[in-house]
């Protein structure tokens, strides 16, 4: 899986988060296990949590991935399942056998074993 996004660390567990209209921070969660952490059932496969912004630690995610020593944007392709890489380096575009998508960006899907995954972490601020 390839997480991009906001995340917050909570009792040691990490959540994607969205912040509420009174600045609190509503946390979820795709486990059914966190019932016991006190979150409650939303919808099918979702269980939600708000806390203050005291309990918890804000970050960013935005994963990389490096393909054949090169650093790319990456994203997971939803039909294929494969890894979704993009580039607006055309000379690097060209020279690893990427497809022009836009006027200015270049894609090509790998397999998983095809790349190595770099979270990028950075702290996330409510300012």
């Amino acid at each position: 899986m390839i997480r991009k996004g906001k995340y917050a660390i909570h009792n040691g567990s990490e959540y994607s988060f969205s912040l509420l209209k009174d600045k609190s921070i509503r946390l979820i969660s795709n486990k059914y296990a966190d019932l016991t952490q006190g979150f409650k059932h939303l919808d099918e496969n979702i269980y939600i949590k708000n806390v203050s912004v005291e309990e918890v630690d804000l970050f960013k995610i935005n994963s990389k991935a490096v393909y054949k020593g090169e650093m790319f944007s990456a994203s997971e392709e939803r039909k294929t399942g494969k890894v979704l890489l993009d580039t607006t380096n055309t000379e690097l575009a060209k020279k690893m056998g990427f497809e022009r998508t836009d006027k200015f960006m270049y894609s090509k899907s790998v397999e998983w074993d095809e790349v190595e995954i770099i979270e990028e972490r950075k702290p996330y601020t409510l300012d």
